[in-house]
């Protein structure tokens, strides 16, 4: 049971990490690796298909998880790009129709 625990954990902890900098293919690529490990150890530790089937989508689920909240926690660089942009020329220098 605490190969369960650590593989979740594990699972987690590598979604945070990558939902910080990392695009979907990061996450892809991890999702892989995870479901590889993850099934390599469950048969070591003598599971069987259903049950370790079942850890293994939890662990995933975990993952992609852990990595949208770590994704929708950082600031949109698009808005830190446009906020940081000049105005344009073609901009209007009136407010609610008032020219100033």
């Amino acid at each position: 049971m605490s190969a369960v625990i650590l593989l979740i954990a594990l699972s987690a902890l590598i979604g945070f990490v990558l939902g910080r900098s990392f695009s979907w293919l990061a996450i892809a690529a991890s999702s892989i690796g995870i479901a590889v490990l993850a099934s390599a150890i469950l048969q070591i530790q003598g599971f069987g298909a259903l049950p370790g089937i079942a850890i293994v989508v939890a662990c995933l689920t975990v993952n992609q998880m852990a990595y949208l909240a770590r994704a929708f926690r950082r600031p949109s660089r698009l808005f830190q790009k446009q906020a940081d942009k000049e105005p344009s020329q073609r901009r209007h220098n009136d407010i609610a129709g008032r020219p100033h």
